[in-house]
């Protein structure tokens, strides 16, 4: 039931076709041919589908020269030419492929054989849609009353709680935050009943300034109970007796090996959640804690006012430690071991040295999607990369007035005067950009 947000059919294409379908966001699906030879598009070494939002807007406004519906998105590679298609009433058309991944419409295609031309759609190589992790966290928990729940597994996440300042020193571990408020359920083996699972729901509430995690067991036909202690692992402890005895040896070997920890149950370590408890207001403060995202703006927060006064001395003081660098290589290491298998000449992949001109019209789109401002420890606001970036890529534009030598001089002392922070850029002997009134995120 499933249906292709750009041609409109339901289930899975033909794997010579459109191909199968790839999920793009909550409720909306694509199918990857759809997707990857929209003109937009372009495929990463790594097998991610970049700029398929934009297709898809470009796409809700476009009509299909043979169907006349929306949703077109392959358009024809001739200067000038209108023609646009959906990709199956474009293979429906006749028109010709190529495998640097464009096309030529019925009117324009070459006459006679080519090399380059692309007989075989069919892709089985691994394809994913790249997607703004951040965002959609932050979409789900800025979200009010919501129909759909956030779940991994057998957790379904419900409420985040929060942090006050009063809280910061006991409300944490190495390993997790406790945010009083904080709502999960989670779905595990029944502690009365041999063989069922039921739903453990676990909330962390405050009492005499220190954590209290409650875990009540609502098991369909039965009453309610009710476990409560100072730490996760210890009401851990009294819901896995009971269930280890109601189940014998062997089954606990064979059915479920595994033993989940008392965090685990709470789901304070799942890295979805922990992402974000971690963009709650002044978890800075949380001194024992191990981050491992960092900072990320999942919710619309007001900036922390610099303690001491001065941003330089922070990094002195005990309540700010240097998080651990955790940008994760592994998708770009994958990426370089696919050219030596030979993959990079699969149909229609793309050798990733583009002009300065193509990277500078890509960075004018994507820029948001790699790189994001955050409160810094350093001084003020910071632009931290929001993903892997690959080498020689354009991350961001330095916005402002481009002005003389004379006209910095002066208006550096009267910044100065007005106690202003200085964003100037010189660019050459002559012209600075100041980017200090006028600017963007750049500075």
């Amino acid at each position: 039931l499933r249906k292709c947000c750009f041609c409109h059919e339901e289930g899975d294409g033909a794997t010579d076709g459109p191909a199968r379908l790839l999920n793009l966001d909550l409720d909306l699906w694509v199918h990857l041919n759809c997707a990857l030879w929209s003109t937009e598009v372009y495929e990463t070494q790594g097998g991610a589908l970049i700029n398929v939002e934009v297709a898809l807007h470009r796409g809700l406004l476009t009509k299909c020269s043979l169907c006349q519906k929306t949703g077109a998105t392959n358009s024809c590679n001739r200067i000038r030419c209108p023609s646009v298609y959906h990709f199956a009433c474009a293979i429906r058309a006749k028109c010709m492929f190529f495998k640097d991944k464009t096309m030529l419409c019925p009117l324009h295609k070459l006459k006679g054989p080519c090399e380059q031309e692309l007989s075989s759609f069919t892709v089985f190589r691994r394809v994913y849609i790249e997607r703004d992790e951040v965002k959609q966290i932050a979409s789900i928990i800025q979200r009010g009353e919501r129909l759909h729940m956030f779940r991994v597994g057998g957790l379904v996440f419900h409420a985040i709680g929060q942090l006050l300042p009063h809280q910061m020193a006991d409300f944490h571990s190495v390993t997790a935050l406790y945010p009083v408020g904080y709502e999960a359920t989670r779905i595990y083996w029944s502690l009365r009943t041999n063989n069922r699972r039921c739903c453990y729901r676990c909330t962390i509430c405050e009492n005499n300034g220190r954590p209290e995690f409650v875990v009540q067991v609502i098991e369909q036909g039965l009453e309610d109970l009710v476990f409560s202690d100072s730490s996760p692992q210890a009401v851990w402890n009294r819901i896995i007796e009971p269930v280890a005895m109601m189940r014998k040896e062997a089954d606990m070997l064979r059915l479920f090996p595994e033993y989940l920890k008392g965090e685990e149950l709470f789901g304070l370590t799942v890295h979805a959640v922990l992402r974000i408890a971690e963009s709650l207001p002044g978890v800075e403060s949380c001194q024992n804690y191990l981050f491992r995202y960092g900072r990320h703006p999942l919710m619309e927060l007001p900036l922390m006012i610099n303690p001491t006064g001065c941003a330089r001395s922070e990094p002195k003081i005990l309540t700010h430690y240097k998080r651990p660098h955790t940008l994760n290589s592994t998708s770009m290491s994958k990426a370089y071991q696919s050219t030596f298998t030979g993959e990079t000449n699969t149909p229609y992949s793309k050798q990733f040295v583009h002009s300065k001109s193509s990277q500078y019209r890509r960075l004018k789109t994507e820029w948001k999607n790699n790189v994001y401002l955050a409160r810094s420890r350093i001084q003020g606001l910071g632009l931290y990369a929001a993903k892997d970036i690959e080498k020689h890529t354009m991350v961001i534009e330095y916005i402002g007035t481009i002005i003389r030598n004379e006209v910095a001089n002066r208006r550096e002392k009267i910044y100065e005067e007005q106690n202003r922070g200085i964003y100037m850029f010189r660019i050459n002997n002559e012209h600075v950009i100041d980017a200090t009134l006028t600017g963007g995120p750049a500075r």
